[in-house]
């Protein structure tokens, strides 16, 4: 009898420490949605703050979870655009650095995600804007990028938003195009909503590279419309005026 009750004390002591366990593993492990929405929550606001916190979070809690890491990597893409558009070199040259070698890492796990290879070519593309001598060698980098993404998912919204970037920021005379730039953008927005992901802030990011193609092409009507759009679903965005000022390859 005696060895019955410290086998049922045992078993009891061990569920309790499983259900203990399980429940701190949730606690202390939130689903990636949750920074989703931070991300997209902070990023419409125009506030950048707390950004590399949460990336730091990221990396800590999703070290080996691949979709957590694309996030993370994804929130770094954001705030090395918002580093450049503030002009704070330093601090994009350093985090360009640690995202690259974290992308390299993963695209080594997982070489057949197109996302990842529009990050590719978005680091790429960084790089070159710290360093335009750069060009012969990453401009080509940059293209293979965007390439491959295309080549694994044409329905992928990263591929379009990158591959407008690279016609928006090249100069005309190697195949620049701002009012085709403009179309791949639009191409990406209507991918991402086709997208069940909540809170994706790169949705945001592309009708701002929409809003900023058509006032530099001076679509004024089309700007217009479109930023009274923006300003109705997300409340007015303080940061826009600055914004449309940036450029991201001086």
């Amino acid at each position: 009898i005696n060895k019955t009750k410290r086998m049922e004390r045992s078993y009891y002591f061990s569920l309790i420490i499983l259900v203990i366990s399980i429940s701190n593993l949730l606690v202390a492990k939130p689903r990636v949605d949750r920074y989703r929405c931070l991300l997209f929550d902070s990023y419409v606001k125009g506030d950048m703050q707390n950004w590399p916190g949460w990336i730091g979070e990221m990396n800590q809690l999703y070290e080996d979870e691949p979709e957590g890491q694309v996030v993370s990597l994804q929130a770094q893409y954001g705030l090395i655009g918002y580093y450049f558009g503030t002009r704070q070199k330093k601090n994009a040259r350093e985090w360009i650095r640690s995202a690259d070698d974290q992308l390299d890492e993963l695209l080594e796990k997982y070489p057949n995600d197109a996302r990842l290879h529009s990050l590719k070519a978005a680091f790429s593309a960084f790089s070159l804007g710290l360093a335009i001598y750069k060009a012969p060698i990453l401009g080509p980098r940059i293209e293979k990028s965007i390439q491959q993404a295309f080549k694994l998912n044409p329905e992928e919204p990263s591929y379009w938003l990158e591959n407008g970037n690279s016609l928006y920021n090249r100069p005309e005379i190697f195949g620049g195009d701002k009012h085709k730039a403009i179309e791949s953008y639009k191409r990406s927005l209507q991918l991402f909503n086709t997208d069940k992901k909540p809170c994706n802030y790169l949705k945001v990011l592309v009708e701002v590279f929409i809003l900023k193609g058509y006032y530099e092409t001076n679509q004024f009507d089309k700007y217009k419309q479109f930023r009274q759009d923006l300003e109705g679903k997300y409340d007015t965005m303080n940061w826009l005026d600055e914004f449309l000022q940036v450029e991201f390859m001086e």
